[in-house]
């Protein structure tokens, strides 16, 4: 029945690709792209779509309080977008806005009058770095940019798109917001578009691919090899892999072999996609880029405001801690019992395996600790539920919403940025009308439901479990209505408030609409 679903949704967008691509045979403007999603009685509007046509983004009688509200917008991607792990505490001023330093802090609107040192030393500045998506090759962009907390909201303060180039020495700035300069307006719109499309490169590549997809089909093949169905391990894990290793070669086929949507339709390529997964793959490590909260703590984000992600992740992360603690516990009564399980030792020694395309191999993972503990076997398996459930969850279905509106998430522009000026630039940057359906009908398959929420297990699973297992289940899911009555809260009181500008809901890690694996 799943299989039918996602094969009829998957048949529907393409049908619907097929029709809409040829309505215009030359580019679209935005203005159209809007008006497809406004009159469409087949697709939502994406989240994106509606920012910049209810704040009249890049219009002449955009007000001050609609332009604020789309710079808070663009920085609320940073933190609750499908790129959430990037944005770090600036405790330097970067290399790359040296030369710019006063031109910045002139007459900007999110600053206060203050400089950037002295939101450094406030803990005020932070910075997303994207340079990692350029190898350093002269073809490829390397954008960076500054953010502030300002009215305890973030706001963007910068942006460069490559700085690499001696010649380009544009710097991207928010104007004046009683400015009515549409010229610098739309350069800046232009410069979030760009920043904007390279993050979706370093998001489908790393965030979503790389480090939740293809590092757990490792993880899964290493615990069929060497647990046995009848493992108390074994049950717990296996909800979590549910349909992976389908969508994971679904994807490889359709995706990102040569010639597919990447290579198509998207501004990187597979093969520099490819690149940019090893790269990171080399330096992974279990105990520190496994670890959220961790992580966390390492880019000095613990205390931004608005981090709605940042809140929702630890509040799961700790309930599916004390469910697999009340588990393993169960099952293990002391460490040495641990250190005497073979299968769960020989499940734990491939995942450190160094990889190997003519023996055996394993995962290759770094920092995964010993199994000589209760608490270590706790520790290992509550991040690979984490990876499978939350931060897949929190990667994958908000896609849609960001991408399927190219202005907001552009998975591929056309032009150069340094290159495009004028009234028309925005536009003549769009997309093609294959490149637009076709990322629409990509994001509409992928957020295709397959699986249960968390923690709300199917029946052969629990069938599977003995008594105490499904009651350790029951006590799981009596804890996520706690941290779903949480956040529901927390979002009934942002819709509720009134403020200049406002705060945007995140609701994707409320536990009905996290799925158990990366199923999609």
């Amino acid at each position: 029945m799943t299989l039918m679903k996602f094969a009829f949704r998957y048949l529907f967008y393409f049908l619907y690709q097929r029709v809409f691509q040829c309505c215009h045979c030359g580019g679209w403007t935005i203005r159209q792209i809007i008006k497809h999603f406004t009159s469409s009685c087949v697709l939502e509007e994406p989240k994106g779509c509606e920012v910049w046509r209810t704040e009249f983004l890049n219009r002449p009688n955009q007000t001050a309080t609609q332009k604020a509200q789309t710079d808070h917008w663009f920085a609320w991607q940073r933190l609750n977008g499908v790129t959430r792990n990037l944005i770090k505490l600036a405790t330097e001023i970067p290399q790359q806005f040296g030369p710019f330093v006063k031109a910045i802090e002139n007459d900007h609107p999110y600053l206060g009058g203050k400089s950037l040192m002295s939101h450094i030393q406030d803990k005020t500045l932070f910075v997303v770095d994207l340079a990692d998506v350029s190898f350093n090759e002269p073809t490829l962009l390397a954008p960076i940019a500054l953010f502030v907390i300002y009215n305890n909201l973030l706001m963007p303060v910068a942006i460069r798109i490559d700085p690499r180039k001696p010649d380009n020495k544009e710097v991207f700035k928010p104007p004046q917001l009683d400015s009515d300069s549409m010229d610098n307006l739309r350069n800046w719109v232009k410069g979030r578009m760009w920043f904007n499309m390279l993050d979706a490169q370093y998001h489908e590549s790393v965030t979503h691919l790389g480090f939740t997809h293809l590092l757990m089909d490792g993880v899964s093949v290493c615990m069929h090899r060497n647990l046995s169905e009848r493992h108390p391990i074994y049950k717990l894990m296996l909800p979590h892999f549910r349909y992976m290793h389908f969508i994971n070669d679904l994807a490889t086929k359709e995706l990102i072999q040569p010639g597919g949507y990447v290579d198509r339709d998207m501004y990187f390529g597979q093969r520099n996609m490819m690149k940019l997964i090893a790269k990171h793959n080399e330096r992974w490590s279990f105990d520190e880029h496994g670890s959220i909260e961790k992580n966390f703590r390492v880019r000095g984000v613990m205390d931004i405001p608005g981090y709605f992600f940042r809140d929702d992740a630890l509040q799961l992360l700790d309930a599916i801690q004390k469910f697999v603690h009340e588990y393993v516990a169960h099952y293990y009564q002391e460490d040495q019992e641990v250190i005497n399980d073979q299968e769960i030792q020989a499940f734990r020694a491939e995942l450190v395996a160094p990889r190997s395309l003519t023996d055996v191999g394993g995962c290759g993972m770094l920092g995964v600790p010993e199994f000589d503990s209760i608490a270590n076997v706790v520790n290992v398996l509550t991040k690979i539920i984490y990876i499978c459930s939350v931060e897949h969850s929190a990667t994958n279905f908000p896609q849609y919403e960001q991408y399927a509106f190219p202005p907001n998430m552009p998975a591929i522009l056309s032009g150069q940025p340094e290159l495009e000026n004028g009234v028309h630039e925005l536009d003549e940057a769009m997309p093609t009308g294959q490149q637009i359906f076709s990322t629409i009908k990509i994001m509409m398959v992928l957020t295709t439901i397959t699986t249960n929420s968390l923690g709300n297990y199917e029946t052969k699973y629990l069938s599977a479990m003995d008594p105490a297992g499904r009651r350790i289940v029951q006590n799981f899911q009596h804890n996520l209505i706690t941290v779903r009555d949480i956040i529901n809260q927390r979002n009934n009181s942002i819709e509720n408030s009134v403020h200049q500008i406002n705060e945007y809901p995140y609701e994707w890690l409320l536990p009905a609409n996290v799925r158990n694996s990366i199923s999609i």
